[in-house]
């Protein structure tokens, strides 16, 4: 089946895809910063072609910030979604957005420094889901209820499901030195924390793709690159292992492509 969406990855290049104050100047005030970032995203919508005013993203659980709701929220975008003139600005408290072709050129993604992005294209069907699946998410089974998320509302046949797993830390290099506290699902992370010596290597890919066969999933694409190593990723891993070159955000994202008629 043909692909029907576009998608793309930013790295350190394209600039800084956040609004964080601890990615700017001291001297810059939120309002500089917020400007700045729009400019950023304007920017890169000229480069894959889309408005960057048109971006989604989700809000994850926070619990120590007063976000949180059940395990595998949902969100379809449609017009209700679209009032505001900036969408990055519209409040979505959800672990996975989903977005049918009906909407052309409206994006749905997320940052990221490390964690994978997990796309979902239903290419029968013409539906995509979108989340991000960094280890506690991983933890918290969200790769296998994005595929969920896809069959209960629009009965996607996991046949037709085509997965990206964008670029991400990769289990060479993504190591801790003690067994991570956030791994309690211990079938989840069942042979991917391997142990060497004193170090725990985690293999976030072999987790997600094990909940993805699960679920009948077999078409699946995987980036090759590595935030820690690559050069011109933004890493935190790396950044806090001391690469203060590596600080930033990427942004990891889909929309659909207008149709041309005839």
């Amino acid at each position: 089946m043909e692909q029907q969406i576009i998608i793309f990855e930013t790295n350190k290049l394209d600039g800084i895809m956040s609004r964080n104050r601890k990615f700017y100047p001291n001297n810059m005030t939120q309002e500089e910063i917020n400007e700045k970032f729009l400019e950023t995203r304007i920017n890169i919508g000229h480069k894959y072609g889309f408005d960057g005013k048109k971006m989604f993203q989700a809000t994850h659980k926070k619990k120590e910030k007063g976000i949180d709701y059940p395990d595998g929220k949902y969100i379809i975008i449609n017009k209700s979604h679209m009032t505001q003139e900036d969408y990055w600005y519209e409040e979505l408290n959800a672990d996975i957005l989903m977005i049918t072709s009906e909407y052309p050129n409206i994006v749905l993604g997320n940052q990221t420094g490390d964690c994978p992005i997990l796309i979902a294209e239903d290419r029968k069907l013409g539906v995509m889901a979108l989340s991000h699946c960094g280890a506690t998410d991983i933890n918290r089974e969200i790769p296998k209820k994005t595929i969920l998320a896809l069959m209960k509302e629009f009965k996607s046949n996991p046949d037709h499901i085509y997965l990206y797993i964008g670029t991400c830390a990769k289990k060479e290099n993504y190591i801790y030195e003690t067994y991570p506290n956030w791994a309690t699902n211990k079938k989840v992370w069942n042979n991917s924390i391997e142990q060497k010596e004193n170090e725990f290597y985690i293999d976030m890919i072999n987790a997600i793709t094990n909940q993805l066969s699960e679920m009948g999933i077999t078409n699946i694409d995987i980036s090759d690159k590595d935030t820690i190593t690559t050069k011109d990723y933004a890493s935190h891993y790396a950044f806090i292992h001391g690469k203060k070159e590596k600080t930033g955000q990427n942004f990891v994202g889909a929309y659909y492509k207008r149709k041309n008629h005839r």
